[in-house]
């Protein structure tokens, strides 16, 4: 699905998926805050959608790439249970 949407997954480790590039690019340079909360939200509900409690989408802006990352839901002590 990321491929499909053009969010260009590459795993960087093997607990977390690094996006290598926003599909709003062009707003994004516009209104970063405005597409990365967006890109958060729907990945977020992405995951709830699958019932991928052991995964999270977190704010992790790199430049040239989409601001939000997957990984590890218990990496940074949340828990899956949040």
């Amino acid at each position: 699905m990321l491929d499909r949407y053009g969010f260009e997954p590459a795993r960087e480790a093997p607990d977390r998926v690094r996006l290598r590039n926003c599909p709003f690019h062009p707003l994004a340079a516009q209104a970063p805050d405005l597409v990365c909360g967006m890109n958060h939200a729907f990945l977020t509900g992405y995951l709830q959608g699958l019932r991928a409690p052991a995964v999270q989408a977190i704010l992790a802006p790199s430049p040239g790439e989409c601001c939000v990352e997957l990984q590890d839901a218990t990496e940074d002590g949340e828990g899956a249970a949040d």
